[in-house]
């Protein structure tokens, strides 16, 4: 024991079942206010221990023969003066073998606890049967009952029945002090008589549960706005999957925030969002769960809410509210803001949370696709197909680099002359992880992740440089075609990629016709008239392309500075319904000096009948396939009658 009395922490151990201390070390004669060791192990215990007390004791030993130790703020009271010691009991064994407790003083911060351990005896019932003095102060004298203590009564049945059950409990709860409602630390432990009675230890920890609460609150919120973070809305979020409560999740996201971030600076966009947030919570607090989940991105989660009503009127009313003026003070400025909202259902749409915002995320993302401002609901499918565009984005860089890409060409046909007058380049994508990328494909992931530009210029380069094969072969009246993005036309430097690849490959702008669409060629598109009416400036052909899929207004057919028009190809799929629109069509664009191309012809009788009609200018799988450089010079032997060279 000579190793103890080094220690500057009092250590004692006390002989439980007969009231006495066993031994100490000189820290813990201090303690005790004994003159020696003799003084102190000779005092009787017995008549300051209250039966509650004495049972817990006992009950300690069953913990300490299993190998547990236990730590309370205890009420010690040498030579009838009262000390508040942070203890630490664990199990010892004297030399006749019985089990006896080793008590250390151990220093702790006193404000984490309040007051020493109230301990107690109660029936099965929950009637007190001893309890030791420090109850009396903490609590007052009317507990004559377990749940006279608890700030909620109904839960003294819950913890007498797991005692019942388990043995022992122990947990933090709120009792009713004479200080008022506070957290206690309370432990229950049934005896080792066979009366059925329990001990029950208390222990205040209030100021440190409420740092510990606290905290959890701060982990669970977003600091900025207030609403709840990530962690906060999973952990509100749960239950309702746990107990397959049925919910809706609404995704939003803020139209042209990173612009507001870098053109007015991070304290202007976090004014905003501060906003957003009190708009949120004064349209959907009362509804449900509120949470900001990233820089820009908040969620509105409800119980409920049918679709056909509830959903449609709350995605609408976030919609409005979150859209329009916002006042940022510290600049004296209004900027104007919109939302995409998303939606999905809890279980119809997924029964996983992540994947649940998943799909919420991608309705959003369609959203903004079909113009921002508006919502839409999550449909099958729709989460797949954005993972595969955003594969088919992330393998797109290095496609070019790779020399992934590859043109086709499809001839268009004279029929009436058997020639071929345009050859149109087509552009193919085989991917070693992604497989065949269909050109659809291909252009919307490109515009999607900034990469049209370079695309289309490789585009532009490689048909250029292919055109001088193909044109010694079918003769100098073949022009070469090729497909303009609109969004490449809004981003500018396209006029510069297409003198520059007509330039290197000695060719004239009138070579080449430029195919765009009917909303790039309107001419009430500002955006796009510039740009255009410049391209045929230096000389280029243009086709509007897939007429008849737009706006297809055939009084703007004459302001439209185009040299052909090219009919969609749903029009020859309708033949046998007749041919007065295409004959229509074609009447009015030939007396507007055009010249007009149907696409998609893949039967005999199609083109026979088209020919009858006068339209002559044919393009489609019956006459050629789009066919790699090497075989579209071999195929001009197969053609009726070629371009004379």
């Amino acid at each position: 024991m000579l190793h103890f009395d080094q220690l500057q922490t009092p250590v004692w151990i006390y002989d439980t079942v007969n009231f006495r201390i066993h031994w100490a070390n000189r820290t813990a004669l201090r303690l005790w206010q004994a003159e020696d060791l003799a003084e102190l192990t000779s005092r009787d215990f017995r008549t300051d221990a209250s039966d509650a007390v004495y049972q817990t004791l006992l009950t300690y030993l069953d913990e300490f023969e299993k190998g547990r130790s236990i730590c309370h703020w205890w009420q010690l009271s040498p030579l009838g003066k009262v000390k508040d010691v942070y203890c630490q009991f664990s199990g010892v064994r004297l030399e006749d073998g019985r089990m006896a407790m080793l008590v250390e003083g151990v220093e702790m911060d006193a404000h984490l606890f309040s007051g020493s351990a109230v301990v107690a005896l109660y029936d099965e019932s929950g009637a007190m049967v001893s309890a030791s003095p420090s109850l009396q102060e903490q609590f007052g004298g009317q507990t004559k009952y377990l749940s006279d203590l608890l700030l909620y009564s109904e839960q003294s049945e819950v913890l007498l029945q797991i005692v019942h059950e388990q043995g022992g409990h122990q947990e933090d709860i709120k009792v009713k002090t004479l200080r008022g409602a506070r957290w206690y630390s309370i432990e229950l432990r049934r005896t080792r008589n066979e009366g059925g009675l329990l001990t029950v230890t208390l222990q205040d920890i209030h100021e440190r549960k409420s740092r510990e609460l606290q905290l959890q609150s701060m982990a669970l919120l977003d600091p900025l706005t207030g609403v709840l973070n990530r962690n906060g809305m999973m952990q509100k979020l749960t239950p309702f999957l746990e107990r397959e409560i049925p919910f809706t999740l609404f995704y939003l996201d803020l139209d042209g925030f990173k612009p507001i971030n870098d053109s007015y600076g991070h304290s202007a966009g976090d004014e905003l969002l501060v906003e957003v947030a009190k708009r949120l919570t004064a349209h959907a607090s009362e509804q449900g769960v509120i949470a900001r989940i990233g820089g820009d991105e908040f969620i509105v989660a409800v119980e409920g809410c049918e679709p056909a009503t509830g959903q449609a009127c709350l995605a609408t009313t976030l919609v409005n509210s979150l859209s329009g003026q916002y006042r940022v003070s510290q600049n004296s400025l209004s900027i104007a803001l919109s939302v995409s909202v998303g939606v999905a259902r809890f279980p119809e749409h997924d029964r996983d949370l992540n994947l649940l915002l998943a799909d919420a995320d991608t309705a959003m993302y369609v959203a903004k696709d079909r113009g921002r401002r508006c919502w839409i609901e999550y449909r099958q499918g729709m989460r797949e197909q954005f993972h595969r565009r955003t594969q088919v984005s992330q393998q797109l860089a290095a496609a070019l680099s790779n020399g992934e890409f590859q043109l086709v060409y499809q001839p268009v046909l004279d029929v009436e002359n058997e020639r071929v007058v345009i050859i149109e380049a087509l552009l193919r994508w085989n991917n070693p992880l992604l497989g065949h990328v269909s050109a659809e494909e291909l252009i919307d992931a490109a515009e999607h992740c900034g990469f049209i530009g370079e695309v289309s210029n490789w585009v532009y380069y490689r048909a250029c440089q292919d055109f001088g094969q193909i044109r010694s072969c079918y003769g100098e009246q073949v022009q070469l075609s090729v497909n303009i993005s609109g969004l490449h036309v809004r981003q500018g430097g396209l006029v510069e990629s297409l003198c520059r690849a007509v330039t290197d490959a000695s060719l004239r702008p009138g070579d080449l016709v430029l195919e765009l669409t009917e909303t790039v060629m309107m001419p009430d598109s500002e955006e796009y008239a510039a740009t255009v009416t410049e391209l045929v400036g230096k000389g280029f052909d243009v086709a509007i392309d897939d007429f008849g899929t737009g706006f297809s207004s055939l009084a703007y057919l004459n302001s439209i500075p185009a040299n052909w028009v090219k009919l969609d190809r749903e029009f020859v799929e309708q033949l046998d319904h007749g041919t007065e629109t295409i004959q229509c069509i074609h009447q009015l664009v030939t007396a507007l000096g055009k010249r007009m191309i149907v696409e998609g012809v893949e039967y005999a009788w199609q083109a026979e009948l088209l020919k009858r009609n006068g339209v002559n200018y044919q393009q489609g799988y019956l006459h050629v396939a789009p066919v790699a450089l090497k075989q579209l010079l071999a195929k001009r032997s197969e053609l009726h009658r070629i371009n004379a060279v």
